[in-house]
């Protein structure tokens, strides 16, 4: 009799052990965040520029400052005109500008403007000299440095006999950039 007892007792405790057992699965989840793209605007033009005259305005990386020709009566660049977008490094960008046809005078004339799809007078990334087409749509690539600078050439005309000594003109480029692949 002390032997049944004693089993059932054994049997009473692993059914006990068993039904305390218990499983769980967790699981880990890491998200990699990226950076957040930073787009800084740059701002110039040229200044003391003459009537019914064409002017170039060209960026040199390698002097790292817009030059502009003819240049022969004081003509200066205030300034190089383009976008600086920081980002994760070794990533891809699209770049996307909507660029002005025209100038707009504070006293109502105007004056065409144009950006040219290739060569010096084009886009230019600063960090490596490369020229780019501003009209379309751009792809471009971080790198290791996490740095992205453009620089837009542009050609203009001032107006002859209806430009006001002293007027200023002013365009505006808007600029949208964003990761590839999201």
């Amino acid at each position: 009799m002390k032997k049944v007892a004693l089993a059932g007792i054994l049997i009473l405790l692993v059914a006990t052990f068993a039904a305390a057992q218990s499983s769980a699965v967790s699981t880990i989840t890491v998200n990699a965040a990226a950076t957040p793209l930073a787009a800084i605007n740059s701002d110039g033009g040229v200044d003391d520029v003459l009537r019914a005259t064409t002017y170039t305005v060209v960026y040199d990386a390698y002097a790292a400052t817009s030059t502009v020709s003819p240049n022969g009566n004081g003509e200066t660049p205030n300034g190089d005109v383009g976008l600086d977008i920081t980002g994760d490094a070794n990533t891809n960008i699209v770049v996307e500008m909507d660029l002005p046809d025209v100038l707009e005078g504070v006293g109502g004339t105007s004056m065409a403007i144009e950006f040219p799809t290739s060569g010096p007078g084009s886009g230019v990334r600063a960090e490596t000299g490369g020229f780019f087409n501003p009209n379309v749509q751009n792809t471009f690539n971080f790198g290791n440095g996490g740095i992205i600078s453009l620089r837009l050439g542009y050609v203009f005309t001032v107006p002859g006999e209806v430009t006001i000594a002293g007027e200023i003109y002013v365009g505006q480029i808007l600029s949208n950039a964003y990761y590839t692949g999201l």
